[in-house]
């Protein structure tokens, strides 16, 4: 009998060999332990270090990214990408603080003053030509652009009938922050206040298209693209002038939401936040427009560390970068409420208010700060005060900045201070 129970078990065990082999073929292999001899004991995992700095519309673009890390991981069995939230010191002293660096940061510009520690990096295929120099230092890329944000104006339209072209002959007065570190509100309101075509009809018609009451979120949206954009400033622009004494406010939010400022400067989240009030039926009617001239601050850009023998490692990072420059990532970038750097729609259905900040932050003539250039918010702000205090017109002072922001930053004189 025990013979016979062997010999029973014995046929069993080899039933089981054909079973073994098609579970190997169809079931999902085990890829850590290959990708740690591959990568010498590495245990598979890139570990990303996060310093947004300024809030999208949802407030944070966690969401996206987690979204973008699961189809990179998919596509790379074995290997992970770990994001942790860290704050601007962390960043700006990861190669000095003694605490093992990350394989990749990412942060808004004038974080770092310099790519020390970052590794080169090709311009990747689709970047718009006009954040093609963000990440320049010395004509190498070191960072690059992901995502963005930028700033448009709502107003009231129980107090007025749409964005002045001079707000000094209006009578009125935009509510516009305190600059901050990652939004400088001050930059903003000079390119949002630029200077516009002596064309009121023509920029009218513009304010009316880019319009959205806020009450009236619950009816049907048009199909049309974002309205078109009135061009930068030129020769035949009407410079804009700010009231007398006119003086940024902490309390800008509070005083447009309880109808005592016509009118405020906005960033994606502000406008989230209205249509928010407006779904609750509160907050003012609003209508919203694109400024003046384009610009935004509100980048976040990639860098891969550099480490010694970590060269492999380093293209898994490079081919990350790649996958967040997708079509399917970049396009995505509006369930948070933000914007795409490259080619690629961001997402947003015409009629949405943030479709017309889109198309504002596609003009040809985008200006932005350099990745590496932690100087300029301060040349902004003595060009921004000499528009305050009346000491020059705004469209000639928009060009100097621009000049400013497109200056190579580890070249940059006093010539902007005087």
């Amino acid at each position: 009998m025990r013979k016979l129970r062997a010999v029973l078990c014995i046929i069993c065990l080899s039933a089981l060999v054909p079973l073994l082999v098609f579970a190997r073929r169809v079931l999902p292999m085990d890829t850590q332990s290959l990708v740690a001899k591959k990568y010498d004991g590495w245990s598979g995992v890139l570990r990303l270090w996060v310093f947004e700095g300024w809030p999208c519309g949802t407030g944070s673009l966690a969401p996206w990214l987690n979204q973008c890390v699961t189809r990179f991981e998919s596509a790379h069995p074995g290997i992970y990408i770990q994001p942790q939230y860290v704050d601007e010191d962390a960043i700006s002293d990861f190669g000095e603080s003694g605490i093992l660096p990350p394989d990749m940061l990412l942060f808004p510009p004038g974080l770092l003053n310099s790519p020390e520690g970052l590794v080169p990096l090709e311009t990747p295929d689709g970047l718009r030509t006009a954040l093609a120099h963000c990440g320049l230092w010395q004509g190498t890329a070191y960072a690059t652009p992901v995502a963005m944000g930028g700033y448009m104006w709502v107003w009231n339209q129980a107090l007025t009938d749409g964005i002045p072209s001079d707000w000094r002959d209006a009578g009125i007065a935009p509510a516009v922050l305190e600059p901050q570190d990652w939004r400088r509100w001050d930059a903003a309101l000079l390119a949002l206040g630029a200077g516009r075509r002596d064309d009121a009809a023509a920029h009218d018609e513009d304010d009316v298209s880019a319009s959205l009451p806020g009450l009236d979120l619950g009816l049907a949206l048009p199909d049309d693209p974002a309205p078109s954009i009135t061009p930068a400033p030129s020769a035949e622009s009407k410079p804009c002038r700010l009231p007398e004494d006119y003086q940024f406010s902490e309390d800008a939010w509070r005083l447009f939401i309880n109808g005592e400022a016509p009118a405020l400067a906005a960033t994606q989240r502000e406008v989230r936040r209205l249509q928010g009030l407006s779904e609750q039926g509160r907050g003012p009617d609003w209508g919203c427009s694109p400024g003046d001239a384009p610009f935004t601050d509100q980048l976040l850009l990639l860098g891969i560390v550099e480490k010694p023998e970590a060269e492999d490692r380093q293209e898994l990072c490079r081919e990350f970068l790649s996958t967040l420059m997708k079509d399917e990532c970049q396009g995505s970038l509006s369930r948070v409420g933000a914007f795409s750097v490259t080619d690629a729609a961001s997402g947003y259905p015409g009629g949405d208010p943030l479709a017309t900040l889109e198309a504002a932050l596609r003009a040809d003539d985008l200006t932005t700060p350099a990745c590496f250039d932690s100087e300029w918010k301060y040349d902004a702000n003595l060009i921004v005060r000499k528009w305050i205090d009346g000491e020059g017109d705004s469209i000639q002072l928009w060009r100097t900045l621009r000049d400013r922001l497109v200056k190579n930053p580890n070249i940059i004189s006093d010539q902007w201070r005087g």
